[in-house]
């Protein structure tokens, strides 16, 4: 099974060789390893362009750089163009991939034909070194048990940096059109609603915490409401492409959205939210 293997970096030098290395390291006979970069303004392409040369292991290598920046949600959206596989096994540029991680997803995709894999990570700190105490995450069980209606309007859901995407969540639905949000806000919503995901209970990443763009947001009331706002948007969007007939789905969202906008506007003017 052809599997595309994707490190997608930003502005990673300190981290990217790792994650390339990791990328190279995969022990799944039949990959494509797509390293792309966004415009990075340090030296994060020049070390993936020059480990990409120095290459001679059995995975086919794609090099990319976007030119312009595309920003975050629109580099996952090219993502699916630079692909040539139905399943695409997302990296991040600070991260590092076990090398069974491809093989024990060929593994699931074989017996589940999942839209979205996810699994359990390895927290580690920005030198790369375990936390003595593993992070407790919204666990899988708890995500399969919501309904479709309570899945759309939850905020946690399986962690990015672990997932795999068949390509249907992309060609299906369409590009992701609001930019202020996180892929994985997206992807699980779209994988439940036409089909099903996942999980796999391994430590298949090692993942960087405490640094990345999605922690800037952790503290910042306004931010992480523009955010809620722009995920319940797209998965309104989503909804109303591909299961316009989900009434219930979509008064569910409806519902979070209004909530969601209603604390914004007493936020910003300082009033106070209607009960």
């Amino acid at each position: 099974m052809r599997l595309s293997f994707v490190v997608m970096a930003y502005n990673q030098e300190r981290y990217i060789a790792d994650a390339v290395a990791a990328a190279f390291a995969q022990d799944h006979p039949d990959l494509e390893i797509v390293l792309t970069d966004d415009c990075s303004s340090d030296g994060t392409f020049a070390i993936m362009q020059d480990m990409a040369a120095a290459y001679t292991g059995p995975h086919r290598i794609i090099l990319n750089r976007n030119t312009p920046n595309l920003g975050l949600i629109g580099h996952v959206n090219h993502l699916f163009s630079l692909a040539t596989s139905d399943y695409l096994i997302y990296a991040a540029g600070d991260d590092i991939s076990e090398p069974h991680r491809a093989s024990r997803i060929a593994e699931v995709i074989a017996r589940d034909q999942p839209l979205l894999i996810h699994s359990n990570v390895t927290d580690m700190d920005e030198a790369g070194l375990p936390f003595e105490k593993q992070r407790e995450r919204t666990r899988h069980e708890i995500l399969e048990a919501k309904s479709l209606p309570e899945l759309a309007r939850a905020m946690s859901h399986a962690l990015g940096a672990s997932c795999a995407w068949h390509r249907d969540l992309y060609e299906r639905f369409g590009p992701i059109t609001e930019t202020g949000l996180y892929e994985d806000q997206v992807f699980l919503f779209r994988a439940r609603l036409i089909g099903s995901a996942s999980y796999i209970d391994e430590r298949l990443v090692r993942y960087r915490r405490g640094i990345g763009i999605s922690f800037g947001s952790k503290n910042d009331t306004l931010k992480k409401l523009n955010i809620d706002i722009s995920i319940l948007r797209q998965r309104t969007l989503d909804c109303l492409k591909v299961a316009p007939d989900r009434g219930d789905i979509l008064k569910s969202l409806r519902k979070k959205l209004d909530k969601r906008l209603a604390e914004r506007d007493a936020l910003t003017t300082g009033a106070s939210p209607a009960p």
